[in-house]
């Protein structure tokens, strides 16, 4: 029951939902995109409980992404994501430039999820847009999964 959180574990329960304790891939997966992306979305001292989760705000970084601000934004992502998502190991954030998105940063997300077997290879894309707001989506190289 690892691939879930104990929020989507609670929710499961009240609805009803069986098999709860078979691993499941695709639902590990969606559940890290989901948590990912609300948790780089929230800005960081927004949360009472724990001041550094979340992400500063990057909305000045939108019109001038430089490469210092590039490599501080990836080591940012790289360090809340280390810090608040137990269920990935290894994780590793490099940018990613996309001529098709010339106005958003682009970041390739690796890491290890702990699964029944072991631990499986992920790899997602992240794209920060103009606007400082982060949209998580499996790498299209890879399909989440390796």
């Amino acid at each position: 029951m690892r691939d879930l959180t104990l929020l989507e574990r609670i929710y499961a329960v009240e609805k009803g939902e069986k098999n709860l304790d078979a691993y499941n891939p695709a639902r590990l997966q969606r559940s890290l995109v989901r948590h990912l992306t609300a948790m780089l979305n929230t800005r960081r001292g927004s949360v009472p409980i724990a001041p550094d989760y979340g992400l500063a705000d990057l909305t000045d970084f939108g019109s001038s992404f430089t490469e210092e601000s590039i490599h501080d934004i990836g080591a940012e992502l790289e360090r809340v994501i280390t810090l608040y998502e137990p269920r990935l190991s290894k994780v590793h954030v490099a940018y990613t430039p996309r001529q098709d998105l010339p106005l958003e940063a682009v970041f390739r997300l690796e890491g290890e999820a702990l699964t029944a077997d072991g631990t499986s290879p992920l790899r997602f894309e992240t794209v920060l847009d103009a606007a400082g707001s982060v949209s998580i989506k499996e790498d299209d190289d890879s399909r989440g999964y390796a």
